[in-house]
């Protein structure tokens, strides 16, 4: 099993072979932007008019000769690239940079998927300075298969949001993205505020900076999204803290913000001020639940793993977790806001230090990760975290662990099935079983073929059994040798 999943995009920082005269836009567009007539170039802000579609081709590079956006207003964005040719956004002056994608009421059906969008700049005043690569206001389409870099959205008033990614009352669908080096006020990979339930799923949030909060995801009141089977790692945060993740009372609805099966490591927060802190994970007045998450190796003035501020009520709840060599002067692995006799809820996890707050279930034991210094947080077969989570837990329907694998699984061969603590479940492997539904037959079989013949950025569920990216004679061949296997 592989902890990081390949995104397919391509990490270029040229731009592809031009014509000889590139077509220049602004105003209103509408229509296809095609690959022969690439690039782009952005001489003024241009806007998709409502009731309309503008549809950018694979290959397409979109270069911004000036501080200009691109407006998506009631109307339809279709940006999809492919894996061997990305749509590329950028600015032909990376310091003054570019306004970015911007959606605002855009139909839901709008989709951002295989492009580099880089060099976006938000600044200046209130509202206009929040998102930086791309923003979702009052709509919710979907942002997948992207690689989101080197953007920026700050102001002297701390207003920037989700350099990333910014969810403004939106339901926004952000998977399988890259998402690094950005710089936020809050958020520096992702923002999620005013309203919506978003899905975060399957992205690496890595390198973003939050100089308010949040370095890699800022989750705002009122918002309450789905954090899953992320790679949250490098990210840093000031101000307020939660160098990972800060949830902000996020659960101001009844239904809280879920975060589960999420890798949080090697978070940093510098915060020092009264009640700031948070390498990891920053929840203040917020009742988010916390499930199979690794929260590793983070650093904080207080609170290195999990810094928690509430007034004893609505408390947010930790289950199946495992909250390991995080460091801080105060609480190194969770600290709990003392003026307001703040309250965790922990169950059936593994805590450096031990626990004695609220909760039961839960052990101290080094959780031997498979090489966290590398990034790897597996855990190895004599992990006593391995099927040592809450007995009485039920996976959600088409839930699976950080890898894509089942959830449940006996790891420690003992005849009985329980959950892991941590986002990886040990051993949860059937060869060649690529849909997961425990057997490999003729479905499995199918879903090779379909891919058969990509060169890259393929997964194992594309049919990449043998992890080289590409789904070719050397897969087929291992589907093959273990085909009608039924998996225990």
């Amino acid at each position: 099993m592989q902890l990081y999943r390949y995104f397919a995009l391509m990490l270029v920082t040229v731009l592809c072979a031009t014509p000889a005269v590139a077509t220049e836009v602004s105003g209103d567009q509408s229509g296809t932007w095609t690959l022969d007539q690439s690039p782009y170039e952005l001489v003024g802000d241009v806007r998709v008019p409502p009731g309309e579609t503008l549809v950018i081709e694979p290959g397409v590079v979109v270069n911004a000769l000036g501080h200009y956006k691109l407006a998506v207003e009631q109307a339809t964005l279709l940006a999809i690239g492919t894996a061997d040719q990305p749509i590329i956004m950028t600015a032909a002056d990376h310091g003054m940079g570019w306004r970015g994608v911007r959606l605002e009421q855009a139909d839901d059906g709008s989709t951002i998927s295989y492009c580099i969008i880089e060099y976006a700049k938000g600044s200046g005043e209130f509202p206009e300075v929040r998102g930086g690569a791309v923003l979702c206001k009052g709509c919710s389409p979907t942002i997948s298969h992207n690689e989101l870099r080197f953007n920026y959205s700050r102001n002297g008033n701390y207003n920037g949001t989700g350099a990333g990614v910014t969810t403004w009352n939106s339901s926004a669908i952000v998977v399988n993205n890259n998402i690094h080096d950005n710089i936020s006020d809050s958020g520096g990979g992702i923002c999620c505020i005013e309203d919506g339930t978003p899905l975060i799923a399957w992205n690496i949030i890595a390198d973003n900076d939050g100089y308010y909060a949040g370095g890699g995801i800022y989750i705002a009141a009122w918002t309450t999204p789905t954090v899953e089977n992320n790679i949250i790692i490098g990210n840093w945060a000031a101000n307020w803290g939660g160098g990972g993740i800060n949830s902000w009372g996020s659960g101001s609805h009844e239904i809280p913000c879920i975060i589960r099966n999420n890798v949080i490591a090697q978070n940093t927060t510098t915060a020092s001020g009264n009640a700031c802190g948070g390498g990891g994970i920053y929840c203040r007045y917020d009742r988010c639940i916390l499930i199979n998450n690794v929260i590793a190796d983070n650093h904080a003035n207080q609170g290195g793993g999990i810094y928690v501020l509430n007034q004893g009520y609505d408390w947010p709840q930790v289950s199946n977790t495992i909250i390991w060599g995080n460091t801080a002067p105060e609480g190194s692995q969770i600290y709990l806001y003392p003026d307001t006799e703040s309250v965790l809820y922990v169950q059936y996890s593994d805590i450096e230090g031990g626990w004695t707050g609220e909760g039961d279930g839960n052990i101290d034991a080094d959780p031997l990760f498979l090489d966290p210094n590398s990034g790897d947080y597996h855990m190895t077969e004599l992990s006593p975290c391995i099927d040592t989570g809450d007995p009485n837990f039920v996976p959600d329907p088409d839930e699976t662990d950080i890898d894509g694998q089942p959830r449940v699984w006996d790891g420690d061969d003992d005849g009985e099935a329980l959950v892991d603590m941590g986002a990886d479940e040990f051993d949860s492997y059937c060869h060649g079983d690529l849909n997961g539904d425990r057997d490999v037959n003729l479905a499995d079989l199918a879903q090779l073929l379909s891919s058969y013949g990509e060169t890259s950025g393929m997964t194992y569920e594309d049919g990449d059994i043998d992890g080289d990216g590409d789904v070719d004679l050397a897969d087929l061949a291992e589907l093959l040798a273990v085909y009608g296997t039924t998996c225990p």
